[in-house]
């Protein structure tokens, strides 16, 4: 695993095979259950569209900004307008897995100088929490920052001024595809710096030390600036939350969390252990500046709030940078015996967990299938009010279809699929990505008044002006007068959902229902009261 000279040949076609099998499961399913990927979806597909569209530009305007959170705005709207919208779609999943797997094979080969087997094995990683999540433009913000790393680090000494432009270039671009991307990028090429500005400090090289800072300084000025510029710089903060310190602990699994917590934290407890033993036995290369750059994630981590800016999982985005440099920034050196049998256990390993994506997968298409039935008659234009079912008042149901639902027992999958009403059907869901300061896209009045770009989709029992939400939601501010602002109400995962209530049983006739969605029309003044003098 050490030599990077054994069987070359050999390396680059396990990075093709595994390239390959990370990009099989994108075949299995139309739309791949991935929790924002909907909702990205049908921005890009408005940001396509909607101008020449007559309804949806009644509905949507776009509102290009200084925005750090643009990359899959601008690749992905590209890309529908000359593929189908859901092939564009798995492209787009397709370039960030192969982004992502090249930027951790070059920034090794840039750190060591020399390409070994050991990145190979970070298509372990392929299908992390994150990428489960739909955090597309994240996931291509941390490759291209990593590859810039890779770049400064490859090519700073020999050609410090090209380098230095470029690198601003770059930084730039980062900037623009994800604010988290930007961070990265600053904390690998900056722990280089600061570790080479040390050495000169203890060897009173001051001159060569204020070029060093100067030059850094360079790169990310253009971006300093942008940022400033941005709304996201002025952004109020929102609610701030913290995760416990045993949740912090737990998502460190990130990088190899998908659907089976136990599983996913063993594989990830194997890797730790293997690179332990490694350094135990004296057969660990590390690279410096690697190191303090994951000693500088790892503080982040601790110091970062789970929410903040109207984001989420913000503390969450530093696990994966850890996992990016476990496999770039170290390189076992086992004899080669032992380095192939780690190898072939590694190979079985993630052959296993992607047989078990896969699996997962299979049944997505049904299910997608089951939506379109239930929307197929909702007509352009309308405004349709999407609610879901909570997983406890239906176990049977969950145990049958909730393993593709739930991302390792912390987070559900289900909540933007009302995306496909404005893919479809052209039709108004109050959930689609609409934030001035993340999104170049604004809802219109009066939809506006009925707009929530962020949140959690409410459990259909919230329809009730009664109910009260659960501790850790508020009620939505959509659900006031409902029946008053909405043409229908599209119920997800009704396979789980019993008879309605009365109060929702009185304002809602059922159209059509599956088990994954149930379509009600919500009734007119006339036609409640004909439907309750009905009752009588």
């Amino acid at each position: 695993m050490g030599d990077a000279l054994l069987q070359p040949r050999l390396r680059w076609l396990a990075c093709f095979g595994a390239l390959l099998v990370l990009l099989a499961p994108l075949c299995i399913t139309e739309l791949p259950p991935l929790l924002d990927y909907p909702n990205h979806l049908a921005r890009t597909y408005v940001l396509a569209f909607g101008q020449d569209d007559p309804v949806l530009s009644r509905i949507y305007a776009q509102d290009w900004q200084i925005i750090p959170n643009l990359a899959i705005d601008v690749v992905l709207t590209g890309l529908v307008k000359v593929l189908p919208v859901y092939v564009a779609g798995r492209v787009m999943l397709g370039m960030i897995l192969v982004l992502n797997y090249a930027a951790i094979l070059l920034y090794s080969r840039a750190v060591f100088g020399r390409w070994s087997w050991w990145p190979v094995a970070a298509a372990l990683m392929g299908y992390h929490a994150l990428f489960l999540m739909g955090f597309m433009n994240y996931q291509v913000g941390i490759a291209l920052a990593m590859m810039t790393a890779a770049g400064w680090h490859a090519f700073r000494d020999r050609y410090p001024v090209a380098t230095v432009v470029a690198a601003a270039f770059a930084a730039t671009l980062v900037f623009f595809c994800h604010i988290f991307g930007l961070v990265f990028c600053a904390v690998l090429i900056g722990s280089r710096e600061l570790l080479l500005m040390w050495d000169q400090a203890r060897a009173r090289r001051w001159a060569p030390l204020l070029q060093r800072a100067a030059a850094a300084g360079i790169v990310f000025l253009p971006s300093a600036v942008l940022y400033l510029s941005a709304r996201l710089a002025s952004a109020n903060e929102g609610v701030i939350t913290w995760n416990s310190p045993a949740t912090k602990l737990t998502n460190l699994t990130e990088p190899f969390m998908n659907y089976y917590a136990a599983f996913d934290k063993l594989t990830a407890l194997s890797i730790l252990v293997l690179v332990l033993a490694c350094l135990a036995l004296r057969m660990l290369r590390v690279n410096r500046a690697s190191l303090l750059a994951a000693a500088i994630c790892f503080l982040l981590y601790l110091a970062m709030p789970m929410t903040l800016k109207e984001a989420s999982f913000i503390d969450g985005r530093f696990p994966i940078m850890l996992g990016m440099l476990l496999f770039a920034g170290t390189l076992p050196m086992l004899p080669p015996r032992p380095a192939r049998v780690v190898g072939a256990a590694l190979a079985s390993l993630f052959l296993v967990r992607m047989g078990i994506l896969a699996s997962v997968w299979s049944g997505q298409e049904q299910d997608i299938v089951d939506i379109r039935q239930s929307i197929e008659t909702v007509e352009p234009g309308s405004r349709v009010l999407v609610a879901t079912v909570d997983p406890g008042s239906n176990p049977e149901f969950w145990r049958r279809h909730g393993r593709r639902l739930v991302i390792a027992d912390f987070c559900r999958t289900d909540q933007h699929l009302g995306s496909l009403l404005t893919i479809e059907r052209h039709a108004f869901w109050p959930m689609v990505f609409t934030n001035a300061s993340q999104q170049p896209l604004r809802v219109l009045p009066p939809y506006d008044a009925l707009s929530q770009p962020a949140g959690y989709l409410p459990d259909y029992k919230m329809l009730d002006p009664a109910a009260e939400p659960a501790p850790y939601l508020k009620r939505q501010p959509y659900l006031t007068d409902w029946q008053d602002n909405f043409d229908y109400v599209l119920v997800l995962l009704a396979g789980g959902l019993g008879e309605l209530p009365a109060f929702a049983a009185e304002r809602l006739e059922l159209v059509t229902r599956t088990q994954m969605a149930a379509l009600y029309r919500v009734r007119s003044p006339e036609r409640m009261a004909a439907h309750i003098a009905g009752q009588r």
